[in-house]
């Protein structure tokens, strides 16, 4: 018959190896879902080399189309510096059936662009020429940067059901003044890049029509940020996020999203449209 201190101390070791036991489920309480994306954020960002490759399509209304696709992959290089490529479709395919690969620029090859982007006190700077907004505008797909931005805004995380053994799946649900203040800062960034590049193609005409030219550019682009302030008055944005993160690293494995934003046109017309994003990451270092 075991005495009281044989009892005491039997029972203390099989504390601690339930303790340590992995799958254990008596002493080890579930990670929550903001833990889990906290712990997702921390990794991602203690990475010194990484791959992801994605595609991004914009959806109108209900349909089943997407417009203005493409496919894009990245390579983060020295834990701050982050190169993105970009290949353009060459006709509109249908959701879900994956993007046309078709279009080919003059030398035959792909069409599309790269650009790179450099993290400097938090913030991913566009390493590219100011008149080249194309490539600063990429930087809204840049999933680092994003699951960045998600952190420092308000937003509801819970765990979807048919997560693996291996994964576990987040729903990221956005506050809706946080993803539409989002959306109007995107916008207004790109709009102050694309004026900045006719602006930069206007200088460089010679004779009297420059200044002409620049003064139409002006009030074009004017009219441009006015109707769009107005759109963003009444406009509703709504974005939910989906992170799927590996059990054991606890590193993302995919990104994907969706913005839909509805809004009345300059003809008081209803419109409803979806910015979709999916993102799969690959090799870590």
């Amino acid at each position: 018959m075991l005495s009281r201190q044989s009892m005491r101390t039997l029972l203390l070791t099989l504390c601690v190896m339930l303790a340590v036991v992995p799958g254990c489920g008596i002493l080890q309480r579930d990670r929550t879902p903001e833990e889990i994306f906290a712990l997702a954020l921390s990794g991602i960002a203690g990475k010194e080399t990484m791959t992801f490759e994605g595609e991004a399509g914009l959806r109108r209304e209900n349909s089943a189309m997407f417009e203005n696709q493409f496919k894009f992959q990245g390579k983060l290089e020295e834990h701050d510096r982050l190169t993105l490529q970009t290949r353009l479709p060459g006709s509109v395919a249908a959701a879900g059936s994956g993007i046309s690969m078709n279009a080919v620029n003059h030398n035959g090859q792909p069409g599309g662009f790269s650009a790179s982007y450099e993290r400097k006190r938090g913030q991913w700077t566009a390493l590219a020429a100011e008149h080249e907004p194309l490539r600063g505008s990429l930087s809204r797909f840049n999933p680092i940067a994003q699951l960045e931005q998600i952190d420092t805004m308000k937003k509801t995380i819970q765990s979807e059901y048919g997560s693996g053994r291996q994964t576990r799946i987040l729903r990221i649900e956005l506050a809706p003044e946080d993803a539409k203040a989002w959306a109007a800062s995107q916008l207004t960034d790109e709009m102050d890049a694309i004026r900045t590049e006719y602006m930069h193609k206007a200088a460089q005409v010679k004779g009297a029509n420059q200044g002409k030219l620049e003064e139409e550019l002006q009030k074009v682009w004017q009219q441009g940020e006015t109707s769009m302030q107005k759109m963003f008055e009444k406009a509703e944005v709504h974005t939910v996020y989906h992170l799927t993160v590996d059990r054991k690293t606890s590193l993302p494995m995919r990104l994907s999203s969706e913005s839909q934003m509805k809004y009345k046109d300059n003809s008081n017309r209803n419109n409803v449209e979806a910015l979709v994003t999916d993102v799969n990451f690959k090799s870590y270092q």
